[in-house]
């Protein structure tokens, strides 16, 4: 029997953990990424970097947001909770001031996962953005 092993991905020179996003910007098959203070450089000496992120060529079709309300725990904790699986455009409709704390990205072949906490006014719940992508995910410096 043969065996094949899959190498890891590589890393992404930066990191999205703890990156703070005021607001998501769609135009056609962009998703931006606006943040408040940019992102964590990977290399040494990891200093934070002022930027955006902008990914190109989104198949909104099989992108989607997963919004979880936790019940009787503090959002983020093991527990119950109740939630709702949603097209993008429904989520930019429905939260259109909320604002991301990104915890955990995930990348794969074509997609990226960001987990973390959706601010909604006092409201802190628990959100999961998956994006199916064919473009690029591109880490937009500030001089």
């Amino acid at each position: 029997m043969k065996t094949m092993v899959k190498q890891p991905n590589p890393d992404p020179p930066y990191s999205l953990h703890d990156a703070y996003i005021l607001k998501l910007q769609v135009e056609e098959d962009i998703l931006r990424l606006i943040t408040q203070c940019g992102y964590v450089c990977t290399t040494p000496p990891c200093n934070q970097v002022e930027g955006d992120v902008e990914i190109t060529g989104i198949d909104w079709d099989f992108s989607c947001v997963y919004v979880m309300e936790y019940q009787g725990v503090l959002c983020g904790n093991y527990g119950s909770f109740t939630g709702r699986k949603m097209t993008v455009a429904d989520f930019l409709r429905e939260y259109p001031e909320a604002t991301l704390d990104i915890m955990d990205e995930t990348y794969g072949y074509h997609q990226v996962k960001l987990d973390g906490f959706l601010n909604v006014g006092e409201r802190c719940l628990e959100f999961q953005l998956d994006i199916c992508y064919a473009g690029e995910f591109r880490y937009l410096l500030k001089e």
